[in-house]
């Protein structure tokens, strides 16, 4: 029998800057070698020194000049759970085409089957530029005189490195997408195993999910749910299932390698152009990838025409990953990895939820004319 422990006190501890948390660290490991660390007196010495004084300051304790332990309490408190909300939203229309798949199940794309110039195309340039590469506009430059900038400097740098990914192989590109049979109940969303949605005649309402989604829903607006945009369990008819896509891509472990590779030798200015343009290369694939599935189940007449209009989700549907406000639980992505047997091109995420290879990103989506980014 487990017993009851009772309520421990613990705490945060802020620096005013990275400076002040380096010179902590400094001073903390040494400490705790010789057992003059205390996780809720901090620095031994320090607590009774500021004890025998009486300058204590109450709830916190002084660890350096610069760093306090604020103390919190895991005390619990008492409180009525708030009741589940799982009412449909009304923006959300059921009465639309359910379309069909090409297949059922994952496949595997390898690099043959990816034309990397052709995804190169959807590259999120300002990304790449200001958020990868940092050429930020200053203060003193116009916009016409960025432009230029971007065109003269930039663009013949992002031509070289494209050059020389696909010359020299310097990228791995593989996915794994699919489509899954699918039920909408409440806020959940019950996968089903692929073969039973080839057999036509199987009855929906009693089968058992291989998997289930569980999203939330917004408390107000809309109340949107990406359930929402799944077709109902107790409206499907015998043997009907929507449809769930899912994508896992990587451009491989050898963008890691490489990366460390130009690093090491201490060639900065590369590391930075490549370990960039790999990181949004993988989202390229990501938006390649959805363009596929889109088209694959019959809405390419709705594309746009151009990236900026792409990235804008002026088209059906939508994509979504764990860890984003709509699907905000992380640890569901280890039951789409399962799904999508992403360990078949070497894909998984470790006990701290972090997904290798490194440039790799999943995602799910929905084709619902309704769903686009919201958060719950």
């Amino acid at each position: 029998m487990m017993t009851a422990k009772k309520p421990t006190k613990a705490g945060v501890v802020y620096g005013k800057d990275a400076f002040a948390d380096l010179h902590f660290m400094d001073k903390l490991m040494p400490a705790k070698a010789e057992n003059n660390w205390d996780d809720f007196q901090g620095f031994l010495d320090e607590a009774e020194a500021v004890e025998s004084n009486g300058h204590q300051i109450q709830g916190q304790d002084v660890v350096s000049p610069d760093v306090t332990v604020e103390s919190t309490s895991l005390e619990p408190t008492a409180s009525e759970p708030e009741p589940v909300d799982t009412r449909r939203s009304e923006a959300v229309d059921v009465a639309i085409p359910r379309p069909t798949p090409p297949f059922w199940g994952a496949k595997i794309l390898n690099p043959p089957d990816i034309p990397l110039e052709e995804v190169l195309w959807h590259l999120d340039l300002q990304a790449l530029f200001v958020g990868q590469w940092q050429f930020r506009k200053s203060k003193e430059q116009s916009r016409a005189e960025y432009d230029a900038f971007l065109e003269e400097t930039v663009h013949p740098i992002l031509a070289h490195w494209k050059e020389r990914i696909l010359a020299e192989k310097l990228l791995h590109p593989q996915i794994i997408y699919g489509y899954f049979p699918c039920l909408a109940e409440g806020n959940s969303l019950h996968i089903y195993d692929p073969t039973v949605a080839e057999s036509g005649t199987v009855d929906v309402q009693d089968l058992q999910p291989i998997a289930t989604f569980t999203f939330p829903r917004q408390k107000s607006l809309r109340r949107l749910c990406i359930a929402d945009f799944f077709l109902p369990k107790d409206a499907a008819k015998p043997g009907q299932f929507d449809v769930f896509p899912m994508q896992a891509v990587t451009v491989g472990e050898i963008a890691t390698e490489f990366a460390q590779k130009l690093f090491q030798a201490d060639q900065y200015t590369d590391y930075l152009y490549y370990y960039g343009l790999s990181v949004q290369t993988a989202e390229a694939m990501a938006e390649w990838c959805h363009a596929r599935i889109r088209r694959e189940l019959g809405y390419g007449d709705l594309e746009p025409d151009t990236i900026r209009e792409m990235l804008q989700q002026r088209y059906q549907g939508s994509r979504y990953s764990f860890g984003y406000p709509a699907c905000p639980h992380i640890p569901d992505q280890y039951k789409q990895l399962e799904l999508l047997q992403t360990d078949r091109i070497g894909m998984w995420m470790d006990e701290s939820e972090q997904l290798y290879p490194e440039q790799s990103t999943t995602a799910i989506i929905t084709y619902h004319p309704v769903a686009k980014y919201f958060s719950a």
